[in-house]
């Protein structure tokens, strides 16, 4: 009689976001987006999630899963959501009207106009220029 394999779970999650408990993956999120927020890294194309866990005395490891845990989002889905936000905010605002999408795509922190348009794409179903025309105060 052959004995048959355990049942695998189909989408098992890593070790080291299991180790995170709860209320310490809370309050590094709440650390690492008070940093990013605060000191507006995430406006800073190369600042990394390496760099992010060296100021904070961490690792990536444990940033990734406090993203994961508090958002069910990657570190880079939640710094592209900052991101996204200032450049809604500008789009709209009639002070950056003199500014194309593209300037308002890099100063909010894309690294390319094409980084930008797709993530802007993915979340908006529509192009910024689009997006301002219908948004505008």
């Amino acid at each position: 009689m052959t004995q048959s394999p355990a049942p695998q779970s189909p989408a098992s999650e890593p070790a080291y976001r299991s180790r995170l408990k709860a209320d310490r993956a809370y309050a590094l999120y709440v650390r690492l987006l008070e940093k990013l927020t605060k000191e507006k890294l995430y406006r800073d194309p190369k600042y990394t999630a390496a760099q992010l866990a060296r100021d904070l005395q961490t690792n990536t490891r444990y940033i990734s899963a406090a993203v994961a845990v508090c958002t069910g989002k990657n570190y880079a889905a939640l710094v592209n959501g900052l991101r996204l936000r200032d450049a809604c905010k500008m789009l709209r605002s009639p002070k950056s009207a003199h500014l194309s999408a593209e300037e308002i795509g890099l100063l909010s922190g894309f690294a390319s106009r094409q980084a930008f348009y797709l993530a802007f794409a993915r979340v908006y179903s529509c192009t910024p220029r689009e997006f301002r025309m219908t948004n505008e105060e």
